[in-house]
């Protein structure tokens, strides 16, 4: 069996439906509690899905596999789970603003970033989100908000 890396140790694509357009991204469950107790380690953003990547601090970081778990590639505006520990050790380019789209993803600093994190762990904690298909929409259901986004 091949030893899993990065965001791959702590979270995963748990498939609920048979065409895989339901799912969920959750933490797995030997997931350490250590780990899922840290406020500022996971967070969830939205990025552009020609990006594929978030802006910190003017510099381009790339939602790898050992980086983030994604949600569908259907929709120009994506949603991911991120690890932040892991962007942050990953290597960086530097952004120019004219390539900026609607949905690219900026923060000033990783400092930022992991303040996001903390205000969506004190809602509900360690972050998921649900993906659910219906007529042909996708609907979202991320962990820190009351509310569905849609796409």
């Amino acid at each position: 069996m091949k030893k899993l890396q990065g965001i791959q140790r702590y979270y995963h694509r748990l498939r609920q439906s048979e065409s895989g357009s339901d799912y969920y991204i959750e933490p797995r469950e030997n997931c350490p509690t250590s780990v899922l107790n840290r406020s500022d380690k996971f967070v969830i953003l939205t990025f552009d899905k020609d990006d594929d990547y978030i802006v910190v601090n003017n510099k381009r970081y790339y939602l790898t596999k050992r980086v983030a778990i994604k949600a569908t590639d259907k929709l120009q505006r994506r949603i991911a789970v991120v690890d932040i520990d892991e962007l942050e050790q990953s290597k960086s380019y530097m952004f120019d603003e004219k390539f900026t789209r609607s949905n690219t993803f900026k923060v000033d600093s990783f400092d930022d970033l992991r303040a996001l994190a903390r205000d969506q762990f004190k809602i509900n904690g360690a972050p998921y989100i649900k993906q659910l298909l219906r007529s042909n929409r996708y609907y979202y259901e991320p962990s820190f908000s009351r509310k569905v986004i849609s796409a």
